[in-house]
């Protein structure tokens, strides 16, 4: 009965291990499959557990020399870890001795949101200095009369349709590009994001603002996620990216976006998405990215809203107009 017992602990660590090997190719597998991307989304969760079974079951297998593949999976598990939270270690220069203040709120605000006035009232109230907004397409003619006389620059990422990726600011607009062109972003036939440069007294500050599709099936992200690549490798000097990506910030949708631009996540394991769960509950799917001399000194959730989202709230250092160096 002993052996029998010893036998199957052989067995289930076998099974884990076998399973631990499965998951780790399905994460690298995202690379060139983007359906596979979905197991990355999660591995906040479950590469921890992952890594704990793998080292339990190499535990249990260590008078044997299937110890060996354990010890291979266990390894390949700590390199996927350190490949996927790399964006959580990445640092930014030295910010120098002279720098000014920026406050920023980025917020999905749902299309269906039943007490839009009152979310835009309170938006107006808070005072940031620059506004991302997602799902704000109806605020042209609904909601949107106490921000637009509040705030001197206002951008949409279309030229001629209604666009719900808009951007408020208190700085004057050097330059703004709309991404979606002359096409329908709304209805997902262009790509919902934004470029403007902005003059924040004397230093020019580029914010990229994003919503991209939920992936396959919900959305077709796959088909966003090489144009998104592509403005992100636009930006130079100080930079923020920030938005709804529909994703993770450890997949490789979002290390290929970053990536691009040489950004680095600034939001960390803030969570905001849905509201109604616990923090630990939540996905990381409102992102910021900094870009150059920037420093996000606070990046939290703030209170819950009419919308299924948490708006973050946001805190910057960035260099003054007296040092203005990338």
């Amino acid at each position: 009965m002993p052996r029998r017992k010893h036998r199957s602990r052989h067995y289930l660590s076998f099974a884990v291990l076998r399973l631990a090997a499965l998951v780790l190719a399905l994460s690298w597998t995202a690379a060139w499959v983007p359906l596979a991307d979905y197991v990355n989304i999660a591995a906040a969760w479950w590469w921890p557990v992952l890594l704990a079974a793998v080292a339990i079951a190499c535990w249990r297998l260590r008078h044997r020399l299937a110890l060996w593949p354990g010890i291979a999976v266990f390894v390949a598990a700590l390199a996927t870890g350190l490949v996927l939270f790399h964006p959580l270690l990445k640092q930014g220069p030295s910010m120098g001795r002279s720098t000014q203040p920026v406050s920023m709120i980025e917020f999905n605000m749902l299309k269906s949101n039943p007490n839009a006035r009152e979310d835009a009232a309170w938006l107006a109230a808070h005072d940031a200095d620059i506004l991302v907004l997602l799902e704000a397409s109806r605020m042209q003619k609904e909601w949107g009369a106490v921000l637009q006389a509040k705030y001197p620059t206002m951008v949409s990422c279309s030229e001629h349709y209604s666009c719900s990726t808009v951007l408020f600011s208190r700085f004057p607009l050097v330059r703004h590009e709309a991404h979606a062109g002359d096409g329908d972003a709304d209805n997902r036939k262009a790509l919902s994001a934004l470029t403007a440069v902005l003059d924040v007294n004397g230093t020019e500050l580029t914010v990229i603002a994003a919503h991209l599709d939920r992936p396959w099936p919900l959305g077709e992200q796959s088909r966003w996620i090489e144009p998104m690549r592509k403005v992100a490798a636009q930006a130079t000097g100080p930079a923020v990216m920030a938005g709804d990506f529909n994703t993770a910030p450890w997949t490789h949708a979002m290390r290929t976006i970053s990536g691009a631009g040489e950004f680095r996540l600034g939001s960390g394991l803030v969570t905001s998405w849905p509201k109604e769960n616990a923090a630990l509950l939540r996905l990381p799917i409102d992102q910021l990215y900094l870009r150059g001399r920037v420093q996000a000194t606070s990046v939290e959730t703030g209170p819950r809203r009419s919308s299924d989202h948490l708006p973050l709230m946001i805190y910057l250092e960035i260099p003054d107009g007296k040092d203005n160096r990338d």
